[in-house]
């Protein structure tokens, strides 16, 4: 008997969550080395490598002008990665060299994933997505201080785009996301605004992803879920306290957009 004759016709096909294995096995495998190497500002960057690695073994890595974000998202990733890694390297203890470094990436990714406009009209046409996307992944890298985050965002998306069920790869996608960054705890590190910007701009670009092809209600919310649950959960774990705190904060400031998105979509 094999997997896909008890896989149920309207998920993705098994093979398509390859790219989820190979997520985790990247960013499992970059933190235990550098980690290894005691270099442990450059093992938390596992996560971002995992995202590259998952996405492109998911999607491949479309080079020649892609035109859907889906298609941009691998090579967003994987420069991410790159970029991050080089200002580990070479801006590593200089303040202003790391916040410059991230802003013109933060402004480099959010172009990116607005279509990428050369032209002044099309930059002014793509300028309140532009803007929205830059935002939004400044709110989440400021906000995504561990793998364990970036995992609970992930697994967030994954199960808002579940419910949603939109057409596209977003769901495969949201999977490597949250396998890279379970892959990517072994980093021993909080994550600095470096390294996680990379994982930022991806979790805001697949977001982004049914919003652009659709725009409905649900497809909304499941967006701002991830979103919702970083900016409003550790201030709602502080608020409850105690040892249930993070659990319940996290849960609520997720839960909410995640149970607005179960109703809108089950009444269209």
């Amino acid at each position: 008997m094999s997997l896909d004759s008890v896989w149920p016709a309207s998920w993705p096909s098994p093979w398509a969550w390859r790219g989820a294995l190979a997520a985790l096995a990247a960013a499992l495998a970059w933190a235990l080395l550098l980690r290894l190497m005691n270099r442990r500002d450059l093992a938390t960057l596992g996560t971002a490598l995992g995202l590259a690695v998952g996405w492109w073994f998911t999607l491949g890595l479309p080079i020649a002008s892609p035109r859907q974000l889906a298609e941009r998202l691998p090579l967003l990733a994987l420069a991410g990665f790159a970029a991050a890694l080089l200002l580990g390297l070479v801006a590593a203890g200089r303040r202003w060299g790391s916040a410059l470094g991230a802003a013109l990436l933060l402004a480099a990714g959010a172009w990116w994933l607005a279509g990428a406009p050369l032209a002044a009209a099309d930059l002014r046409r793509a300028l309140v997505l532009l803007l929205a996307l830059g935002a939004a992944s400044a709110v989440a890298s400021l906000e995504l201080r561990s793998p364990l985050r970036a995992a609970i965002a992930f697994a967030l998306l994954l199960a808002a785009v579940w419910i949603v069920r939109p057409t596209g790869p977003w769901a495969v996608l949201a999977a490597a996301g949250a396998a890279a960054a379970l892959g990517g705890m072994p980093a021993g590190a909080p994550w600095s605004v470096t390294a996680a910007l990379p994982v930022a701009l991806a979790l805001a670009g697949l977001a982004a992803g049914p919003i652009l092809a659709r725009g409905a209600a649900p497809d909304w919310t499941a967006g701002a879920a991830p979103f919702a649950a970083l900016a409003l959960g550790p201030a709602l774990a502080a608020r409850v306290g105690g040892g249930a705190g993070p659990a319940v904060g996290w849960a609520v400031a997720g839960g909410v957009p995640l149970l607005i998105t179960w109703l809108l979509a089950r009444n269209p």
